[in-house]
């Protein structure tokens, strides 16, 4: 046994010879007595004490549980994983009976294939973890996680020992101080021993127009190879260089001409020849060119920048201008450029991935961002719950007035049964269901809204359904197919201010695809009716969203837009796909006077509906002139003459945000521009725009220039000095970045601790901290957690006296698990021998106990804690209650006796009742002798030896005394008493 506080021991002494002493002092009991009660409370309080002291018993562990970890990585060869599977069913039909099993696969991850259970037999494997990484650490941790209680614990690892995350030998030591011994099976590789590789392609981080530049490239053959290596620069052919390998790593060199600013890819192909494997010959570096400024232009309409272009020209500022369709794809072009202007760009020309490739670009890269308004940016652009809408310095919610625009909104959602399809992973009927969720979301209190469910026919959907749990997309309740509004219990209109939105989200968010395609008629009827009930002062609108593919009821629908658009009611239409319909829902949203929406993707309906519900309200827009309020003491705005500043004739709403910069405001005070630091970069928002509608008055104005190029060059990322570098390469999985610093005399610059910022391509960003290796040189490194581009930035003025932004790529263009094509023996050599465990053991011994006995604990202090409470009151009895020898005998041998007489009895039991009852009639027979007689018969008492019987009994006379006896017997209780009141007298 063993204690896990045993400093309490020392209690005991105290607490006995407090015992004994009070033990002395106990007054009126016996000597066995006092001696029962010390041993009892000498008992109690040692309990006491082991509870206290942590009291636990100590047992060697004899059943073993083994959990076998098993590499199922791209690295590990078909061969490998053959071999893989007969150890571990030979393992396992050897098993003892006692023994448990339990198996985790891993790749990128680790995953629980079997929890630890009697096993004799190999069952399926249905985990599939990612092939693409190998994190044998995290995969060693799950598994000493597994192992139940009660059980001796083995790992037995089965992996090429190729990792490429995480750290198996300190994963190791943690399961050598835990006692768990690993044992280890190497697997082979997936290379047949004819494999080459591009391991990396080098070149420099900057380099200048015009400028020569040496590429590096690093190659690893397992044998001699003859080949070429292709380059190319943004996939246009530089040239192809003849190499013969030798087995091992082979350096190739060549030297480029950057021709012309922005950020070149340079990719590297190798095709040689013997090569088992072409997925690792691809290689890729990224040099950022310099030269002018440079600033791309996003415009929602041709000639909207001209303006803006020409006076940035004129600065010696390069442009790029795009419009839809136009804007760089690929998130390293947008390192090109040193500010990235959206001039009345919509949300909808964006994908998700073009948005987080702006916001990545704007925190780790440090470019620029400036928002110009207009009516297709900010709020009416569909940019509410974006990336962009997270790096503004204004907030798109409008919380700090009351806007005047009430809106009447009705959505018809198609629920058919092709809205079961799929885009991507996601059902469409629930993404229709999130962006209508995300609309209803986006209303002020002052709005209005209905919803209208199209499946086996068309009805609103109420705030009761949520309430009762009633299913509006089922047939319940519906008097036949395609029947709309005559549901039982439908409204003719169920149109609900925006405060009942909740239960209609909560229905909303149930949805699911069922019956034929959309009723377009039936539910723009429904919808009609239901807007004439509205106010004709409120902005009304109806979104309808469909399947191109299935919709019903077309004939008649064209006239009802019509009508709608008549009415003052507009109509948008949203179609998922391309098909049948396309052309017929076009028409229909043209003739009603909405927009029309084509989406192939899933991410894009909340920025269509949010655009949509946005534009037709009008509500976050300001109409009217007004002259802007300036902080002129800013010294983005000092060069500009504000005393004859013209109107601007409207702006889009928006609110602060705490920690931006507002320098201009509107005529009601709103932010009119607004600017704040976003990661490395700046970002600036303009709420009016620069185009001839709301600041026509401003391009004739000699301010207009100067205020552009001051604002937009005041956003740009900071030019790099040419004496800072910064620097990127990978080795056995790690990413080693390099910054160096020296003066413009060449003296390093020492004692600084810059800050690395890492963007990786999932979107998660780090920051680092570059450590001092030698005289201006600072360096980091991080593993490599997957393929894609790395940015890599750095910001500060180095001891120069002036800001500057060193940004870097590092493009990894394949999985590392490519890249190995031999074990890693030496690295689980060390693991077993760390951890006592075995190379390569026979799968019987797979079920060996470890080599240093294993022992279990259980905790004995509650059994101790049970233990005194009951002898506490076995004191407290012995204590209180007083029982003698005599007594306990007594009762004992009084209770034999009655036993006995009991089973002695043998009168029938007719017998005993007739005397009983015979007895019950004597007590109540009534007197009926004269009173002398009875007082006569009272003073005669029978003999003892004569028994009575019930003829010769007296009845007894309650009211007569009996004399005092006269023949010497023994008086009775009345006598007696009637002669102590005689003697008193």
């Amino acid at each position: 046994m063993r204690f896990t506080e045993p400093w309490y021991l020392l209690l005991l002494p105290v607490a006995w010879g407090w015992v004994w002493w009070t033990g002395r002092r106990l007054l009126g009991v016996s000597r066995a007595r006092r001696r029962v009660i010390l041993a009892l409370r000498f008992t109690l309080v040692l309990l006491i004490v082991l509870a206290l002291a942590g009291w636990q018993g100590v047992g060697s562990l004899r059943s073993v549980c083994t959990v076998f970890v098993l590499d199922q990585s791209a690295s590990v060869s078909d061969e490998g994983r053959a071999a893989a599977q007969q150890y571990l069913q030979e393992a396992i039909r050897q098993a003892p009976d006692d023994a448990r099993t339990g198996l985790v696969v891993f790749g990128a991850e680790p995953m629980v294939e079997w929890l630890p259970a009697p096993r004799k037999t190999m069952d399926s494997m249905y985990a599939k973890p990612n092939p693409d990484g190998t994190d044998i650490a995290a995969a060693l941790r799950l598994a000493s996680a597994l192992f139940p209680d009660g059980y001796a614990r083995r790992i037995v690892l089965l992996t090429d020992g190729n990792e490429t995350a995480g750290d198996a030998y300190a994963a190791a030591q943690v399961a050598a101080v835990e006692g768990i011994p690993i044992d280890v099976v190497p697997l082979p590789t997936g290379k047949a021993g004819n494999d080459a590789l591009i391991e990396v392609v080098e070149a420099p981080s900057v380099a200048k127009v015009g400028e020569p530049y040496t590429v590096r490239i690093v190659v690893q053959s397992q044998k001699h190879a003859e080949g070429t290596i292709a380059l190319d620069r943004e996939g246009a052919p530089i040239k192809r260089i003849p190499v013969k390998l030798s087995p091992g790593a082979n350096l190739i060199t060549t030297t480029l001409r950057a021709d012309k600013p922005g950020v070149q890819r340079i990719r590297a192909v190798l095709e040689v020849q013997p090569d088992s494997d072409l997925r690792n010959n691809l290689g890729l570096a990224l040099t950022r060119v310099q030269g002018k400024p440079h600033v791309l232009i996003a415009e929602g309409r041709a000639g909207a920048s001209d303006a803006i272009a020409r006076a940035l020209q004129a600065n010696a500022i390069a442009v790029t201008r795009v419009r839809e369709g136009g804007f760089p794809d690929r998130p390293e072009k947008l390192l090109d450029y040193d500010a990235i202007v959206f001039n009345d760009f919509p949300a909808t020309a964006l994908s998700p991935q073009q948005m987080e490739a702006v916001q990545s670009a704007v925190r780790e890269g440090g470019v620029g961002f400036i928002m110009i308004g207009g009516e297709n940016s900010y709020q009416p652009g569909g940019y509410y719950g974006t990336p962009i809408a997270e790096l503004l310095p204004v907030d798109l919610e409008i919380k700090h007035r009351q806007i005047q625009h009430a809106a009447t909104v009705i959505l018809i959602v198609d629920a058919s049964g092709s809205m079961n399809n799929y885009i991507g992973q996601h059902k469409v009927a629930h993404l229709a269901a999130e962006a209508s969720i995300k609309t209803l979301q986006m209303l002020r209190p002052i709005d209005r809204f209905g919803v209208i469910i199209s499946s086996h026919g068309s009805d609103w959907l109420l705030p009761d359904m949520a309430r009762t749990g009633f299913d509006p997309f089922s047939c319940d309740g519906r008097q036949f197919q395609g029947c709309h509004g005559r549901r039982a219990g439908q409204p003719p209109s169920a149109i609900f201010p925006a405060s009942e939105r909740e239960p209609i989200i909560a229905v909303l968010q149930k949805v699911y695809g069922t019956g034929g395609g959309i009723f377009v008629r039936g539910s723009l009827e429904m919808a009609m009716r239901g807007m004439l009930t509205e106010p004709p002062d409120r902005a009304r609108h109806i979104i309808m969203l469909a399947d191109a593919n299935d919709c019903d009821e077309q004939e008649g629908s064209i006239e009802i837009a019509q009508k709608l658009r008549a009415m003052g009611v507009t109509l948008s239409v949203v179609a998922f796909g391309d098909g049948d319909a396309t052309k017929f829902l076009k028409q229909l949203a043209r003739v009603g006077g909405g927009q029309f929406y084509q989406t192939r993707d899933a991410a894009s309906l909340p920025r269509l509906f949010t655009a949509d519900v946005s534009a037709m309200t009008r509500s976050a827009i300001e109409q009217g002139a007004f002259i802007p309020k300036v902080n002129t003491a800013d010294e983005r705005l000092r060069e500009v003459d504000w005393n004859r500043t013209p109107a601007l004739l409207a702006y889009n709403l928006v609110s602060e945000r705490p920690l931006a910069q507002t320098l201009m405001r509107t005529h009601k005070d709103d932010p009119l521009l607004s600017v704040w630091r976003y990661g490395l970069g700046t970002a600036i928002a303009f709420t009016s725009d620069a185009q001839p509608r709301w600041a026509q008055r401003w391009l004739g104005w000699d301010g207009y220039s100067v205020f552009w190029t001051q604002v937009i060059r005041s956003a740009m990322r900071p030019s790099a000095q040419p004496n800072l570098g910064l620097t990127a390469t990978v080795r056995n999985g790690q990413a080693i970045v390099e910054l160096q610093a020296f003066t413009p005399q060449g003296e390093p610059i020492n004692g600084l601790t810059p800050k690395l910022t890492v963007g990786a391509p999932s979107g998660e960003t780090t920051e680092l901290t570059l450590s001092m290796e030698g005289a201006g040189r600072y360096t980091a490194q991080f593993p490599l957690r997957g393929q894609g581009l790395y940015v890599l930035s750095t910001q500060g003025d180095f001891g120069t006296g002036r800001t500057a932004t060193l940004t870097t790529a590092l493009a990894v263009p394949y999985p590392l698990e490519y890249r190995f094509y031999r074990q890693n023996r030496p690295l689980l050599e060390r693991i077993a021998s760390l951890t006592g465990g075995r190379v390569v053991p026979e799968p019987a011994r797979a079920y060996d106990p470890p080599p240093a006995p294993q022992r279990f604990t259980r905790d004995l202090w509650t059994l101790a804690l049970l233990l005194a409470l009951m002898l506490l009151m076995v004191d407290i009895t012995v204590r209180r209650v007083v029982i003698t020898l005599p007594e306990a005998v007594a009762a004992l041998v009084g209770r034999l006796r009655w036993r006995r007489e009991r089973r002695g009895a043998t009168a029938p039991v007719a017998a005993r009742l007739q005397a009983a009852k015979q007895r019950a009639a004597q007590r109540t027979q009534v007197p009926t002798a004269p009173r002398e007689r009875v007082a006569a018969t009272a003073t005669v008492r029978t003999p003892p030896s004569q028994p009575d019987t019930p003829s010769e009994k007296p009845p007894p006379v309650a009211t007569a005394p009996k004399p005092t006896s006269t023949d010497g017997a023994p008086e009775d209780t009345l006598g007696r008493l009637l002669k102590a009141k005689r003697n008193r007298s």
